[in-house]
């Protein structure tokens, strides 16, 4: 019964709050972990952050830069929270190499147990470079909020 449930594939019903809220957290958690990285914390909690800003990266990336899927049509992208009239693939900002990096890496890194761990270890690509991801990331958000307060 239980393979059932993750086997849905009708449209997922939900409120433009319940939409908002969910994008709120996403926002507010790259927010904070960026934040946090730029204070001091003991290699755990530091670990953990560097775990959550692939995470909250990666899924602010997919939402900014991918259009709708009739594959995964219960995926929220950015032209979902504005109005018809607005193309978001025109306004949007070019993603930047920083960004497709970041991508490129959490989807090598985070969501798999690869050698490719291995392989960025070796070639010195470990390390993420927050602060230039988050000005990155920024840009990004304030004209896409910019364009969704004038919905």
């Amino acid at each position: 019964m239980m393979d059932n449930y993750w086997n849905y594939s009708g449209l997922i019903s939900a409120t433009r709050e319940e939409k908002e809220e969910h994008l709120n957290y996403e926002i507010d958690m790259f927010r904070e972990t960026c934040k946090q990285l730029n204070s001091y914390q003991a290699l755990f909690e530091r670990n953990l952050l560097l775990e959550s800003l692939p995470a909250h990266t990666r899924t602010l990336i997919d939402f900014f830069y991918s259009d709708k899927n009739k594959k995964y049509p219960n995926d929220l992208v950015a032209q979902d929270f504005l109005l018809d009239s607005i193309d978001w693939k025109k306004e949007r900002p070019p993603i930047t190499e920083l960004l497709t990096e970041a991508k490129n890496k959490a989807d090598k890194q985070l969501a798999h147990l690869s050698l490719w761990r291995v392989k960025i270890e070796k070639d010195n690509k470990k390390g993420w470079n927050w602060n230039g991801i988050s000005k990155d990331m920024e840009k990004i958000i304030e004209k896409f909020e910019n364009l969704r307060t004038n919905n």
